[in-house]
């Protein structure tokens, strides 16, 4: 059985993985998984603890090196990504990270060297990337790829908050827009309107337009007539393909995504940053 622990309590998810690993019901949906505790700080902890059969907490990210196989990060603020992971990377152990992967250019450069020098797997980012709508949506454009023709994406948007800003909300939609149409993303345009974040996603052939700011939609226009849509509702199970992508990791000991992959809305979340600073100029996501 292989040993997990979360770090950053202070998350919601926590509590959904919490709920599923560790259930006070004792039916466990994923056997192979064993959650033997939680990070965060104490109130968070015991609000986990008291809902579900956690019964080991810390406030100290480094509580469980050395005793566990994987951890998965949930703090809030990106900024933290890093720095958690830091201990379990340099002892080998597998690592899932939350959305936004991290909250700078400079973090997720580490991460992918560190990946690739230690030869470690990472994976995560946000839940919509496993939505089912999302993956209809991914799987119409490789079907139909010849006669796409642009697409629309929205999703919701906090601007203002202890967690990052921008960079706490934005990766759902990037990662919309990267799982649907791809990480080959030329430039980007953006500028917020009011609570809002209108954007332009520029692809070699076509662009993705999209807005940061309503509820989830993704929207692929196949010429001529053609049009696609989905209107993604979570539902409370959302975290699920999440929980199955650490659980395919741990057995399989492999990952859908290379380092690269994986921290690439990084870039495009500060390209879509640069570009909101430069009233809307058009912007490229940097080089790793």
């Amino acid at each position: 059985m292989a040993k997990i622990a979360i770090l950053g309590s202070e998350n919601s998810h926590c509590m959904g993985f919490a709920s599923v690993l560790a259930p006070l019901s004792g039916e466990k949906r994923f056997r192979a998984l064993e959650l033997i505790g939680i990070m965060g700080d104490e109130a968070s902890n015991r609000a986990v603890m008291d809902k579900t059969a956690v019964t080991r907490s810390s406030t100290d990210p480094a509580a469980f090196v050395g005793e566990v196989d994987a951890v998965m990060i949930t703090a809030r603020h990106g900024g933290r990504h890093l720095p958690y992971a830091l201990p379990y990377l340099h002892e080998g152990a597998k690592v899932w990270i939350d959305k936004p992967i991290t909250a700078s250019v400079d973090d997720a450069r580490e991460l992918v060297r560190l990946a690739h020098e230690k030869h470690l797997l990472l994976c995560g980012g946000s839940s919509l990337a496993g939505a089912a709508g999302t993956v209809r949506m991914k799987e119409l454009v490789r079907e139909k790829a010849g006669s796409v023709s642009g697409g629309h994406v929205t999703a919701p948007v906090n601007l203002v908050n202890d967690y990052g800003n921008f960079w706490f909300y934005s990766q759902h939609l990037v990662q919309m827009v990267t799982e649907v149409f791809g990480q080959g993303i030329v430039s980007i345009s953006a500028k917020q309107k009011g609570e809002g974040v209108h954007a332009v996603f520029h692809y070699p052939d076509y662009d993705v337009t999209a807005y940061f700011g309503t509820g989830y939609s993704i929207t692929v226009y196949l010429g001529g007539y053609g049009v696609a849509c989905e209107r993604i509702d979570l539902g409370a199970d959302y975290f699920l393909p999440e929980l199955e992508e650490v659980a395919a990791m741990l057995a399989d000991n492999a990952v859908r995504q290379t380092p690269e992959e994986l921290v690439y809305p990084v870039l495009v979340i500060d390209a879509l940053i640069r570009s909101m600073a430069a009233d809307g100029a058009e912007t490229e996501p940097v080089a790793l």
